[in-house]
Order: structure tokens, then sequence, then C-alpha cells
């Protein structure tokens, strides 16, 4: 289950980057100004590309978490032709024996991991004749 915390925590990441992004370019059109200072344009180019990285990491986070909650969500795409039965499994690198809850669908492929080693692999499918 996603952490339901993690994008509040994003967005107000978000928030404090757009305000340092926003402070820099205030800095950096004030020096322009006739009451402006030039040194303004050195710290608003430095508050820019912090708030704009910071900004851009936060965006980039939520994604990811988006992302990885939507791939772990039961049902997500397993469609299997008429009636499937899952037989008993077991681990090919610890022999350990794993359940269908350990079968997930990423990037359109079906894997399995071992809830003991922690190995991962796709499942493969052998013919039927």
């Amino acid at each position: 289950m996603a952490n339901k915390g993690l994008p509040i925590v994003l967005i107000f990441v978000f928030v404090v980057g757009f305000c340092l992004f926003g402070y820099g370019l205030l800095l950096v059109l004030g020096s322009t100004s006739s009451q402006g200072n030039s040194g303004w344009i050195t710290f608003g180019l430095g508050f820019l590309v912090a708030g704009g990285g910071i900004a851009g990491w936060s965006v980039t986070a939520y994604m990811k978490q988006q992302k990885a909650a939507t791939i772990a969500q039961p049902g997500n795409g397993a469609h299997m032709p008429g009636d499937v039965k899952i037989s008993q499994m077991k681990c090919a690198s610890c022999g350990g024996a794993i359940d269908s809850s350990a079968v997930r669908i990423e990037n359109h492929v079906p894997m399995v991991f071992c809830p003991y080693c922690g190995a991962s692999y796709q499942v493969s499918e052998e013919p039927k004749w």
C-alpha cells in the first residue's frame, strides 16, 4: 500500500521550491531596475536554480510514487485465457514455497518475487502440446 503522507510532504517541498524560484525571479528582475543592486542577480540565479531543482525533484518523486502504487495494485493486467489454476510453486533460488500473492505484473510481464530470499524472475509458460 502506498504511503498516504508522502504526497503531502512532496506538495510542501514543491511549494517551497516554487517560492524559492519566484524569489529568485524577483531578485533577477529587481537587479535590472534603476533602484536595484547588480549583486542581486547572483543570488537571484542561485535561487532560480535551487527552487527549480527542488520543485522538479518533488514532481519527479511524486510521479515515481504514483507509478509504484499503480504497479502494486491487484488485478493490474493479469488476464489469463480459460481456467487457470496456480499449482504449487517453489523459488528457483532458495526452494521456498511461493503462493499466488508473490506473482505480479510489471511492465506487462508476469514476475515472481520470493518472500524468503528476495529473488525475482519472470514466469515462463510451458507449451500446451
